[in-house]
């Protein structure tokens, strides 16, 4: 958790995300800085989430008239109306461990900057009250792990359809957890009084006195993995696309599939008629080695455009993964995303200031998506979501020429 971080950070000196980051780590708690920083084993996939960004150009037209450029937009299909930018606050667990009012902080920030939110399944606060921080009209989402207890898993639908969730994001890349080697070293492990408020009071009490044998110290360098493991744990690791049937069957919400990279898998999710697909690797926190999500981007907006059948509703794409300029995004909205997610920036926002860091974190990335695009040449978000703007590297002729 921040080291009283509120009034330590000047937010006025913090000019770009990079700046909170480095910011956060100076007053947060190392185990917690490394556990919402760290990914995967090598941590190459979160490195390449970054570096894709390097090989994507921008190619601006002139003489467009940019004195009001629009960057609002929506999003029906997940019934989300009135944004204030193709922005997403994607979902973060454990946020408690960043700032004492954790989700619900980050909640009221996104809710005054007409920004969605989209609520972990594994926070450290309840659903319900995650929607009343937010206020009636907030546009909010819920995140789900499909866990192998039907009944627990029908009851937390039940949980975000009554905190005003306007769409399911169902989670598919993590039927285990990746082995993210920062929390082993770290020993990580929630502080008092932080637990995991959408897990079942009871199986978590039982959990923790598992974790509490006597032979402690024989299996001390595992228990950062293993007690992250046993907290989250429940998922179905036997879930596939004939799940999808039981979903609809118990809840009305729009599902977004997270956790998509490949074609064939856009495509599938496409022709199954689900409301959007969100190009993730889980912050590279899963496997090491995947690949970066700016990469699998067109294969995703490809494969979706394949999938769609005649006359049905488009297939949102949502896309995260090392997004801190505005000038990812942009990048990110030209290759075919509907909505651009940060993560991590929720955290070091929370760290730094609660929620007017998460504001500040959030008015950021707007305004130099604003600038972005007004030096681009874009009036509007539709105009912004051109492939013609973008060259990847290796493409030839230039799209310029296109």
């Amino acid at each position: 958790m921040a080291k009283e971080a509120v009034g330590k950070v000047d937010l006025d000196a913090i000019v770009c995300l990079d700046d909170m980051e480095r910011a956060a780590q100076r007053v947060m708690d190392r185990q917690d800085f490394d556990y919402f920083a760290g990914g995967a084993e090598t941590e190459s996939t979160l490195r390449a989430n970054r570096a894709a960004f390097s090989r994507v150009t921008i190619w601006p037209r002139c003489m467009v008239d940019v004195s009001d450029v629009d960057t609002t937009t929506h999003v029906p299909a997940l019934g989300l109306r009135n944004l204030a930018a193709p922005l997403l606050i994607a979902p973060v667990a454990m946020q408690r461990a960043a700032h004492p009012d954790g989700e619900c902080a980050a909640a009221r920030a996104c809710a005054a900057h007409s920004i969605p939110y989209c609520a972990s399944q594994q926070s450290t606060t309840a659903i319900e009250e995650i929607g009343r921080a937010g206020g009636d009209d907030a546009p909010r989402m819920f995140q789900l792990y499909v866990l192998s207890d039907r009944e627990a898993t029908t009851r937390l639908i039940r949980r975000a359809e009554s905190a005003g969730a306007t769409a399911l994001c169902i989670t598919v890349d993590a039927p285990v957890l990746g082995r993210r080697e920062r929390d082993v070293r770290n020993r990580f492990e929630l502080k008092a009084g932080l637990k995991l408020a959408n897990v079942d009071a009871k199986k978590n009490q039982n959990q923790n006195q598992n974790q509490a044998g006597p032979d402690k110290s024989a299996v001390d360098a595992k228990r950062a993995q293993s007690a992250i493991a046993r907290r989250i744990g429940g998922r179905d690791a036997s879930l596939t696309w004939d799940h999808l049937a039981w979903l609809r069957s118990v809840t009305h919400l729009p599902l977004v599939l997270k956790g998509i990279v490949t074609y064939a898998d856009a495509a599938r999710a496409a022709k199954e008629g689900v409301a959007g697909v969100w190009v993730s690797n889980h912050g590279g926190r899963q496997l090491d080695g995947s690949p970066a999500t700016l990469d699998a981007l067109p294969e995703v907006v490809a494969g979706v455009k394949e999938g769609v059948k005649e006359g049905a509703p488009t297939c949102v794409v949502i896309f995260d993964g090392g997004v801190r300029r505005g000038t990812d995004a942009l990048k990110a909205l030209a290759l075919g995303a509907d909505l651009v997610a940060v993560g991590r920036p929720v955290a070091w926002g929370l760290a730094c200031g609660g929620e007017l860091g998460v504001g500040k974190a959030v008015e950021l990335l707007t305004e130099e998506l604003r600038t972005a695009m007004t030096l681009a040449g874009c009036r509007d978000v539709r105009s912004a979501r051109n492939r013609e703007l973008v060259q990847v590297v290796g493409e030839t002729p230039p799209r310029s020429r296109l």
